[in-house]
């Protein structure tokens, strides 16, 4: 569809066209408004999931048509981009408080999904096993990473290692493990 198909019907004329079931004027709509969606994801910064909010918009189009009143003083250009603009802060704003609440919980986050239930009956044999292999330092790195499912965060504080140091002793203890039960 072209921009010279928008110019011979005006909005309001399109709508009642939708509203009475015309497919092709919805299609006509979508079309017209498509640029307006895209520049408003990109204002919002939230063109990394681009195709999401685009239909996202495509949805807030359709409830703006049905939902838009002629009687009150206002185009539906306006009426639409309001309701868009809302949607969009909306989603970003959720997806802010979501990130705040994850870096200020992250902590306890890791702490109470930590696995305290082992339904096998060899883990505590698998325990043993591993801790005659590791030192004491890589036991207990790799007992609270991979058997707890401790953050990286937790295991600094309870330990007092560095990051560097956890990770290198998770290392040398995957290899010690692998090599045991290789044989």
């Amino acid at each position: 569809m072209s921009y010279l198909t928008y110019q011979k019907h005006n909005d309001y004329e399109i709508i009642n066209l939708i509203r009475e079931g015309n497919n092709d004027a919805l299609e006509l709509m979508f079309d017209k408004y498509s640029r307006l969606i895209s520049k408003k994801i990109y204002k919002f910064n939230l063109y990394y999931e681009f195709d999401d909010m685009y239909q996202e918009g495509l949805m807030i189009l359709n409830k703006s048509i049905n939902s838009f009143d002629e009687s009150y003083s206002k185009s539906f250009t306006k009426y639409f981009e309001q309701n868009l603009q809302r949607k969009y802060s909306t989603i970003l704003t959720k997806k802010i408080r979501r990130h705040e609440i994850y870096k200020n919980n992250e902590l306890f986050i890791y702490e109470a999904n930590n696995n305290l239930n082992q339904n096998s009956v060899y883990f505590e044999l698998l325990k043993k096993e591993i801790a005659k292999i590791l030192t004491n330092n890589e036991y207990l790195v790799y007992t609270l990473r991979e058997l707890n499912n401790y953050s990286i965060t937790f295991i600094k504080e309870k330990s007092g290692y560095t990051e560097k140091e956890i990770y290198n002793s998770l290392h040398r203890a995957k290899v010690k493990i692998k090599k045991h039960f290789a044989k």
